[in-house]
């Protein structure tokens, strides 16, 4: 399988609002793909293109969890940087499905899970930015 490097520019870090629009953006798409999978006969190029769109969230949530927070909002929760290494791990795994052939309804489930993540992210922002 060929595997194409996405080129991406410096991470602008987390909005206000929580989570970038552009991660949220290529784990969906990611999963749009799935459905492509399944009709089409260029499996290869959608698996390609699946692959391009996750190691470009890969990175960019990697470059928030750089800038993030170590300091827990709440006494007993991890702290934002935490997080988002959690959200970089789930990308990883899916990504290791997609390049292990797995089946596609786990490797829908780990994205569904992704995005859970990241709309867990969203609102503890949110929450932070009403306490300060």
């Amino acid at each position: 399988m060929r595997i194409s490097m996405v080129m991406m520019a410096k991470s602008t870090g987390t909005p206000p609002g929580g989570v970038p629009p552009l991660l949220l953006a290529l784990v969906r798409q990611t999963r749009n793909l799935l459905d492509s999978v399944s009709i089409a006969a260029d499996v290869p190029g959608i698996r390609d293109e699946m692959v391009e769109k996750l190691v470009a969230a890969i990175r960019e949530a990697n470059e928030i969890a750089k800038e993030a927070s170590t300091e827990s909002g709440k006494a007993s929760g991890p702290s934002p940087k935490s997080r988002w290494y959690q959200v970089v791990g789930y990308l990883v795994q899916v990504l290791d499905g997609v390049c292990k052939n797995v089946e596609l309804s786990e490797i829908n489930e780990r994205l569904l899970r992704v995005e859970r993540k990241l709309s867990v992210a969203k609102s503890g922002s949110s929450q932070a930015r009403r306490k300060s």
